[in-house]
């Protein structure tokens, strides 16, 4: 055997490429025993090498490595990580318990000390890295880690407190933070509960303010509703059984958890933090006094609302340094469904008539939002209740007190003041700045807009030159006999899904034809916000000629193919709309998790707002296109009267399908459109389609009278 290569300072790449490989055989035969000479630049070790891979990694490799060569085992790289780190980083859970169990055979232990092989062990599990990170720090970050961090607490004192990392972040905080539920759970399992004791440094994430850690990772764990729905209230069982305390236990600006809970509309953790003690629902704040209810009023989430009104009615008693009292705030909330929830309480309807500190009433705010002389809730107009006598009584003393213009201004101006912390973000903008900030968030996604235009015409041009090139190259050829009358005319022209596979390239082609055409004119008179509505109509253009080329493609083949084919391309191919459904779902929970910065910039101009409006305008078209299939009694009784009267004139059935022309909102010129109901009805599962469709079909033709006699050709 031949020893390393002096000459050569780092590991060469055919020794690499065996230690990614677990090839421990080619090692052997050009270092021998020493293999902790072999190290990259950045010193990593052919242990560290081996365990950086996402793919599964065998104990046997780390097993025999460090048979030969023991001291492998705690050789760190440039950043301080031991090969248990990088095992941790990427979930290697046999490869961990290898290594740990290797570290009880070689570890140098005090036996003056009384120290003995599990205090070796223990302190190699401790060892930290340059960002004073253990390998448990390293495996709560990552939740495919769980096996890893099993193996270290199996090993590990129950006693022994982890310390925070340089960001003052505990293994349990990092799982939390990272979503990593199944670490949690084992972390709070584990019967090492001091280590949730250590209070590290300040982290400031959103709005958390520096308290203590286990309250800072409660709100951590309310904030962020990681996991599943019903996951969270174990989290929370599992804290308020070590610290009861918690759960009145208050942050910087005097919230508690269930002011957080109650801001971030968590019911399900309101309703368990409630059951822990119900004191909590009458807890205000440090400065402005309000309590969960109120904030939860404020926001407008009504089953949170009525679960701490259901738990404790009595909270709707207390007011903030205002005055104001749950009513106040529904008010402030602009939903009546609020009003009305705190109003269908008959033992609630004293709050109509409390003033705040300024003589106003929840009537006086109501009015103060809606001006209108005669404007009431739609829930009391033309009623008469009590409640609605009582409103009406109200509503007329505030018109006729004679300051209500004077007062409004003013009113509106300590409306929009909520104060500090979460709920300062709630600033109440008046009619004009609404006007001004839609304005200028149109201005600014037309300039975003124009910065790729470039890739909406290249994608509109591609798609209209497909299509056009489809129509002329038909599934199935065209009739060639010399002396067939129908010479040129398609082979499969009358069959159903050629027939839909023509409409769909003419919707496609046309659509995308339309979309070039705007873009076209917009370079020619300029990006500018009066053009705004043609750049929403080129955006649906050419998203909808994506759909229609999709199913293009699907009825074509489908027409072509044999039966057993045909199956496998229809699930392929419209398997696009299942990713479609999917990214419109991802897309519309991530713009929901930041409700609370509509008006927040994601770093190229565009808001959550923005965001939400662009999904708006690809899922608008589906309420269209469903409006013409909401009517199957119609469709029903047009199908028995064709079927069973065939007497029926050709008058009374164009009668008919005009009338159900106009319920469905379809031209009667396009009817024809129709056809394509029924390859449709399998991708929106409406049942309903298929009467559609068969009104079209052969037995009904004379319905075809009033369509153009070249569409008629395909039938």
């Amino acid at each position: 055997m031949r020893s390393s290569n002096t000459t050569n300072k780092y590991i060469r790449a055919d020794s690499q490429k065996a230690a990614e490989e677990g090839n421990l055989d080619p090692l052997i035969k050009e270092h021998g025993s020493t293999l902790d000479s072999l190290e990259t630049p950045n010193k990593n070790t052919i242990l560290h090498i081996y365990l950086t891979s996402q793919s599964e990694r065998s104990f046997k490799f780390v097993k025999d490595v460090l048979g030969i060569c023991s001291s492998l085992l705690l050789k760190v790289n440039v950043n301080g990580d031991t090969p248990l780190h990088i095992a941790a980083r990427y979930g290697h859970a046999d490869a961990a318990k290898e290594l740990i169990a290797e570290t009880s055979h070689h570890s140098e232990i005090d036996i003056e000390r009384g120290e003995g092989p599990r205090d070796g062990v223990r302190k190699k599990l401790r060892m930290t890295n340059k960002n004073k990170e253990t390998a448990l720090h390293v495996a709560a970050r990552y939740g495919r880690s769980l096996g890893v961090v099993e193996a270290i607490l199996s090993n590990e004192d129950p006693e022994y407190t982890y310390s925070a990392n340089d960001c003052g972040e505990t293994p349990l905080y990092r799982a939390a933070d990272n979503g990593c539920e199944e670490i949690v759970l084992e972390l709070l399992r584990n019967p090492n509960s001091k280590s949730l004791n250590y209070v590290g440094p300040v982290v400031k994430r959103h709005y958390m303010r520096p308290i203590n850690y286990q309250l800072r990772f409660l709100i951590l764990v309310i904030n962020y509703q990681f996991g599943p729905v019903d996951f969270v209230p174990v989290i929370i069982d599992k804290l308020l059984d070590k610290w009861s305390s918690l759960a009145k236990d208050t942050d910087e600006e005097g919230w508690i958890p269930l002011h957080y809970a109650a801001y971030k509309n968590r019911t399900s953790v309101v309703r368990k933090l409630l059951e822990r003690d119900e004191s909590s629902a009458y807890v205000a704040d440090k400065h402005w006094k309000r309590t969960a209810l109120h904030i939860a009023a404020c926001r407008g989430f009504i089953d949170t609302m009525e679960e701490i009104i259901s738990k404790c009615p009595n909270c709707c008693e207390l007011t903030d340094i205002r005055g104001w009292n749950v009513l106040h705030y529904a008010v402030i909330s602009k939903k009546n469904e609020i009003i009305k929830a705190v109003l269908k309480h008959s033992s609630l309807f004293y709050l109509l008539d409390e003033k705040d500190v300024k003589g106003n009433t929840p009537v006086h705010l109501y009015r103060t939002y809606h001006p209108d002389y005669d404007h009431l809730p739609s829930f009391i107009k033309g009623e008469d209740t009590d409640i609605s006598k009582c409103w009406k009584k109200l509503h007329k003393e505030v018109q006729f007190s004679g300051n209500l213009f004077l007062k409004k201004n003013d009113n509106l101006k300590w409306m929009k003041d909520l104060g500090g912390g979460p709920l300062g973000k709630m600033v109440r903008k008046s009619k004009e700045e609404k006007e001004e900030q839609e304005e200028r968030r149109k201005k600014n996604m037309v300039l975003n807009f124009e910065k790729v235009k470039d890739s909406h015409l290249v994608a509109a041009t591609l798609i209209a030159t497909v299509t056009f090139a489809a129509g002329f190259t038909l599934p199935g050829g065209n009739i060639s006999g010399e002396n067939d009358l129908k010479k040129g005319s398609p082979i499969l022209g009358k069959n159903l899904a050629f027939k839909a596979f023509m409409i769909s390239d003419t919707i496609a082609m046309v659509l995308s034809t339309c979309s070039v055409f705007i873009h076209l004119m917009l370079v020619v008179v300029g990006y500018l916000k009066r053009y705004y509505w043609l750049i929403r109509c080129a955006f649906s253009f050419l998203f909808y000629a994506m759909v229609a080329m999709v199913i293009t493609f699907v009825t074509g083949t489908y027409a072509v193919l044999t039966p057993s084919f045909r199956i496998v391309i229809c699930v392929v191919g419209l398997s696009f709309f299942f990713l479609f459904y999917f990214m419109i779902r991802v897309s519309g929970n991530l713009i929901s998790l930041d409700d609370d910065d509509d008006d927040k910039d994601n770093g190229d101009g565009i808001t959550s707002k923005d965001q939400a409006e662009i999904l708006s305008w690809v899922t608008g078209g589906i309420s269209s296109l469903l409006s013409f299939i909401r009517i199957p009694h119609l469709i029903k009784k047009i199908k028995d009267l064709l079927k069973n009267e065939s007497s029926a004139s050709c008058m009374e059935r164009t009668s008919l399908k005009a009338k159900a022309t106009t319920m469905a909102k379809v031209p009667t010129d396009f009817l024809i459109v129709h056809h394509m109901a029924k390859q449709w009805k399998y991708l929106l599962g409406v049942q309903t389609v298929a009467g559609i469709s068969s009104l079209l079909g052969k037995e009904q033709s004379p319905l075809l009278i009033h369509v153009p006699y070249q569409i008629q050709l395909f039938f």
